[in-house]
């Protein structure tokens, strides 16, 4: 049979090498609030279990200290979930923590106490370790969502298997085995829990540093998609939603809609006002073009003051409506810089066509800039809408 004991220090020892990693952990990502509880969290558990694997040695054994010990490793496993919380971006109430922790002292209390029983606090405390994995559960769904699902893979696993191993082994106890009367008895339920704490306390080391990893890989995704000055999608992430679109509507053979603007005399605008006015005007434009376009339009800069969208439309009148909305949301609102009012128009170029086989990204952008150009030759401030002509197929 396997030795509790020394399944206990071979724990200990792995917990203590976690909180290192989490320490440096915590350097890398000093910006992150969740990332410093997971850290401080993983060291007042550890301090906890090892002072509960060292009161369990003793041979007399205070009411006191037992739930007072147990009640820190519980504590850094609350500072785990509030740290997971914290990062996730979706705290839990504090009536949350003041109902798990009650519970936990309650129950400790009562088996340590009223009822000497260390079979129930055993229990007792797997129970109040399960609900804090479950509450952390919640939260890396979020995390999913705005990181990807492979960031909390093996944090999830780690949390999930835990719980139905411990449900499993608790059951067991209950039902099947005998009381024990201190934590390193040699009963088969103990050696099994405390493999399956090991393996639980090591992937979710690790698990929450693949968090950490995972949202820094995602925030520079997103960083390499979107435009710094105007946090407008870049040209990299419009090229791909329009490629993407394009696959998408060859399958349903709808018809696929793209509007190129940019600003009227925007080199007059820099050379009278300045390239700090010129880029409150980017900034201002997008912000207004961002209001007038609908939801499931997708609105992009894509270089030096021209802008495109990716309009959702019918027909080409609900082009030009959508085009002139736009158009005229931007003539009407001016921007201010300092004390001086700036008018602002822009000329919009659009293109309407069935997607087909044939029809790609390169195809659409020179029909539709082909338009804007004329928008610009016959008057500037006014939308104007071409066609993609056998020229472009053909190319």
């Amino acid at each position: 049979m396997l030795d509790t004991k020394s399944l206990a220090t071979a724990l200990i020892l792995i917990l203590v090498i976690g909180c290192a990693l989490h320490v440096v952990n915590w350097r890398i990502h000093r910006e992150s609030a969740g990332v410093k509880w997971w850290a401080l969290g993983l060291a007042v558990h550890t301090t906890g279990l090892t002072l509960s694997f060292w009161e369990n040695s003793l041979a007399v054994h205070i009411p006191f200290w037992i739930v007072t010990i147990n009640m820190v490793s519980l504590t850094g496993s609350l500072m785990l979930v509030y740290g997971t919380a914290k990062f996730a971006e979706r705290p839990f109430p504090p009536a949350f923590y003041i109902a798990l922790g009650s519970f936990a002292v309650a129950s400790l209390s009562w088996y340590a106490v009223v009822e000497n029983s260390v079979t129930m606090r055993v229990i007792a405390f797997a129970i109040t370790l399960q609900l804090a994995n479950l509450l952390t559960l919640t939260r890396l769904y979020f995390i999913a969502r705005r990181d990807g699902l492979a960031s909390i893979l093996v944090l999830a696993s780690s949390l999930g298997s835990t719980i139905a191993l411990m449900s499993g082994l608790i059951i067991w106890q209950l039902l099947t085995q005998p009381d024990v009367t201190n934590f390193y008895d040699q009963t088969p339920v103990m050696p099994l829990a405390m493999l399956g704490l090991m393996a639980s306390e090591c992937t979710a080391i690790f698990g929450y540093l693949l968090l950490s990893a995972g949202q820094s890989q995602a925030r520079l995704e997103r960083l390499a998609h979107r435009d710094a000055l105007t946090e407008l999608p870049n040209r990299r992430a419009f090229e791909q939603e329009i490629t993407h679109r394009l696959r998408s509507s060859r399958k349903q053979d709808q018809l696929f809609a793209l509007a190129i603007f940019d600003v009227d005399y925007f080199k007059k605008i820099n050379d009278t006002h300045g390239h700090d006015a010129g880029d409150a005007v980017l900034r201002h434009l997008a912000s207004v073009a961002t209001d007038a376009v609908r939801p499931h339009d997708f609105l992009a800069r894509v270089g030096g003051e021209e802008f495109a969208v990716i309009f959702d439309v019918g027909d080409a009148a609900e082009l030009v409506m959508a085009a002139n909305r736009l158009r005229l949301a931007i003539e009407i609102h001016r921007t201010r810089f300092g004390e001086r009012e700036i008018d602002l128009t822009v000329s919009v170029g659009c293109v309407l066509a069935k997607s087909g086989a044939h029809l790609d990204f390169a195809q659409l952008y020179r029909a539709a800039d082909r338009a804007l150009y004329k928008a610009k030759t016959t008057g500037r401030n006014r939308v104007v809408v071409g066609e993609v002509g056998a020229l472009d197929l053909a190319a």
